[in-house]
This record gives C-alpha cells, structure tokens and sequence, in this order.
C-alpha cells in the first residue's frame, strides 16, 4: 500500500500521464510510488530561504522555502537549536512553509521527487503495455490504435525533457 504522505506526488504523477484512479486506471498507487521511488533525493538538513515581511515596523521572518520543489509530505522542520518546528502551513509540493513566530533558520530534512522523470518512465511501460495492439482494416472500415503507442511515447519523450538533470562525477583511476 502506497505511503499516505506520497498522496499529492501519486495525484500529480497521475495528472501528468493521463491516468485518473478509478476502476480503469492503468497504474495502481504502489507502481506510481515505485517509479517516485527511483526519482528521489534524500536532503538532510538543508537551510531553508527565508521571505521576510515587515509586521508593526519591524522584519520578521514567518515564510520560507527551498529551492527545491515536490517534497514528500512527511518532512521534518528544524531550528537554529535543532529543535522541531511545527509550521502552521506547508506547501510540500512548492516547498513553502509558514510559522506563526519568527525564526531565525529553517532546516528541512526529508526526500524530493522528480515527477517529470516517474511519468516518462510510467508512460513508457504505458507504451510496452499496448505495443501488442495493432490496425484492423475491415469492410471499409479501418481501427488505428497503433496511434496510442506513439502517443504515449511522444509525452514520455516530452517529459524526459522536462526532468531533473543528474550530474554524476567521474573519476579516473588510471592517472594520477
């Protein structure tokens, strides 16, 4: 069963390939979750940015956010002191949250997702699936559902564009 804090990753992941949950869904929760799983990025105390705003004639410092986007919702918030914060409104998807007192540093820990990267991969296994379908010309009629397949295959390659670039460094061990 999918974790209950990858709800809104699941929704968007689904929104983005065409695939709404319901009786003739193509994916369950759990294959959306493991194609997530494989575009994830644990984070580890990163500092949040803060967006100050003046209240009664002074800076204060209630919202911030990351630079990174689509956070699992089950992200944990600390302060200068490593204390646990409880924001009073989180945007995990946006990563923006809100305090109702001043803070002087956020820290986030939790994992990030690349949506873009998951539904190229959904929608290429979308495309494995119906690869077996074929066009059917009958008595003047003609069925062409050989269109689906690239169809899928032209979002899947749309969306790969779209994703998170990785960067991986290299290292020769044959020269010094």
């Amino acid at each position: 069963m999918a974790r209950a804090s990858m709800t809104s990753l699941i929704s968007l992941v689904r929104d983005l390939i065409g695939d709404p949950a319901g009786d003739n869904q193509t994916f369950n929760d759990d294959q959306i979750e493991r194609s997530l799983d494989v575009h994830r990025w644990e984070m580890r105390f990163v500092p949040l940015k803060p967006l100050a705003q003046r209240v009664g004639g002074e800076i204060v410092y209630l919202d911030w956010y990351s630079d990174e986007q689509y956070w699992e919702d089950n992200v944990e918030l600390y302060g200068t002191d490593y204390t646990p914060l409880t924001p009073t409104a989180s945007d995990a998807l946006h990563g923006r949250w809100s305090f109702a007192t001043n803070q002087a540093a956020v820290f986030i820990v939790g994992n990030v997702y690349d949506p873009f990267g998951a539904a190229a991969d959904l929608l290429q296994m979308w495309a494995g699936l119906v690869a077996t379908e074929f066009d059917v010309s009958a008595d003047g009629a003609s069925m062409s559902r050989s269109q689906k397949q690239q169809a899928l295959l032209s979002m899947a390659a749309s969306y790969r564009s779209q994703q998170r670039i990785v960067i991986v460094p290299q290292e020769r061990s044959d020269v010094q």
